[in-house]
């Protein structure tokens, strides 16, 4: 019995160490961060690729002329202040490239703090609404079997927009980077170089194909095959930031196939996420991904912190991604979020400010 307590003893103290270990860490993010100096534009875009319509929201400096221009925000949430399709700053200047994918079934808005913040520092951010796996339109065959999806057409909107006359002036081809959410998270880790392990890929394809409260028709448009989840880095891509990613190892990421990540990965989780609790996910992948930076944010700070801050309306509408647990303060976490993105992709992407 005494050891017993003993051990508790020593399991509270080492706890209490690692929580003031990634205190410090979250405030060495925050430290030195640039400050906002730039308005901010928004403009939704969209392209066909064949038959699929593909869309994306565009965050981006903007040039604002007019005096009596005013800023527009989003309903249900507070502190976001954008110029609907406003030009882009500077004319023909280039600005680096953040591709930025959502949770299951959510989509690019629900994150537009995060755009905001990189875009008033100098970034172009393409937030996306992945394909059948967002919030207006989903499938359960893309939200599971079909996930691999995902990174491959960040492949195809990255190519578009350098490709279009009117973004791809805008844009440094050479300084791109991608940060993502939850399975957006996990799909950054993907883009990066990650590889899943295609026996157990399968499984994880399989488990959903054999799921009997699926309808028939549903799972009969499941693929249980891994090679489409195979060799999806793509090279033009220098360095992934992943909030909260998830399911790791259900996905079939393992020690091997992280260790094949090929940039650097910064990645950030609240210590009482409860849909990707740390220690099987982010902590998991860290420990194997050869140039890893590991945040796991003290207290109970869960897993929908890295989504926008909302007003009363957004409370009581969506109790569960907008009310943070007692002490959890989202607005100065988004601050630390925020500054620990910007400082990782200006080093990562090796961009110079004026001093």
């Amino acid at each position: 019995m005494g050891f017993g307590v003993a051990a508790i003893r020593i399991r509270k103290r080492l706890m209490g160490l690692a929580a003031l270990l990634s205190l410090l860490i979250a405030t060495q993010a925050q430290a030195g961060a640039p400050a906002a100096s730039l308005e901010v534009g928004m403009r939704e875009v969209d392209w066909v690729d064949g038959a699929r319509p593909m869309v994306m929201t565009l965050f981006y400096p903007a040039e604002i002329s007019d005096p009596a221009a005013k800023p527009t925000g989003l309903p249900f949430f507070v502190d976001l202040q954008f110029y609907r399709d406003a030009p882009v700053a500077s004319g023909n200047k280039r600005y680096p490239l953040v591709m930025l994918s959502h949770g299951r079934g959510s989509n690019g808005l629900v994150y537009a703090w995060f755009a905001q913040y990189l875009a008033s520092r100098g970034y172009i951010v393409a937030a996306l609404n992945h394909y059948r796996a967002n919030t207006y339109e989903s499938s359960i065959v893309y939200l599971t079997n079909k996930i691999w999806q995902r990174p491959l057409d960040i492949a195809l909107d990255i190519t578009w927009l350098l490709q279009d006359p009117d973004w791809g002036k805008h844009i440094d081809a050479g300084r791109i980077a991608i940060a993502g959410h939850s399975q957006g998270g996990f799909t950054s880790l993907w883009v990066g170089g990650a590889e899943v392990n295609p026996a157990l890929f399968t499984r994880y394809q399989r488990n959903w194909r054999n799921n009997l409260s699926i309808p028939q028709y549903l799972r009969e448009e499941m693929p249980v095959d891994a090679a489409p989840a195979l060799h999806l880095r793509d090279v033009r891509v220098k360095a992934a930031f992943a909030m909260a990613p998830g399911i790791v190892q259900a996905f079939g990421m393992d020690p091997q196939g992280l260790a094949k990540m090929a940039v650097p990965a910064y990645l950030i989780v609240g210590a009482a996420d409860t849909q990707t609790p740390p220690a099987d996910n982010a902590a998991f992948a860290a420990k194997y991904i050869p140039k890893a930076e590991l945040n796991i944010i003290p207290g109970r700070v869960d897993h929908e912190i890295f989504t926008n801050e909302c007003d009363q309306e957004g409370r009581d509408n969506f109790p569960e991604s907008c009310i943070d647990a007692p002490g959890v303060d989202r607005h100065a976490l988004h601050e630390m979020i925020g500054a620990a993105a910007v400082n990782f992709f200006d080093r990562n992407l090796d961009l110079r400010r004026p001093q």
